[in-house]
């Protein structure tokens, strides 16, 4: 099962300057990253248990420049997604961590994905207007 911290990406911040540098804007970086996120996050919709369907609806992927994030709960306006993903031994609910899960799940699939998009912003960027 995949560690519950996520992946780490070595050199991701130079990584970003250097995107930046060639011309790269930052929604388009933002927009790789969230993509990759994304597929944790519909791995682990698929995996939440469902009765009223909210917890599941409020999965989400941050839009951060160096970092992805899911996350579910809504900042805490559904009290019980902790409880539900980690469980809540006192009260007999039984840890169902679907986002550990789903992670461990699509970690190769987030890794090829985000670097293939990152290397077709280079390409993209790269390439245009150096013709001629």
């Amino acid at each position: 099962m995949a560690d519950a911290s996520g992946i780490k990406v070595s050199g991701l911040k130079a990584s970003i300057k250097a995107l930046q540098a060639i011309g790269v804007p930052d929604a388009e970086i933002k927009a790789a990253g969230t993509a990759a996120g994304e597929i944790v996050a519909n791995e682990a919709r698929s995996l939440v248990p469902v009765q009223s369907g909210a917890l599941r609806d409020s999965i989400r992927v941050s839009k951060a420049l160096a970092r992805v994030s899911v996350s579910a709960g809504n900042s805490g306006k559904i009290p019980y997604a902790n409880p539900i993903h980690w469980g809540w031994y006192k009260r007999h609910i039984k840890p169902n961590p679907f986002f550990v899960k789903a992670l461990g799940y699509t970690r190769e699939e987030v890794f090829k994905n985000y670097y293939a998009q990152i290397q077709n912003l280079i390409a993209k960027n790269t390439t245009t207007g150096k013709e001629e």
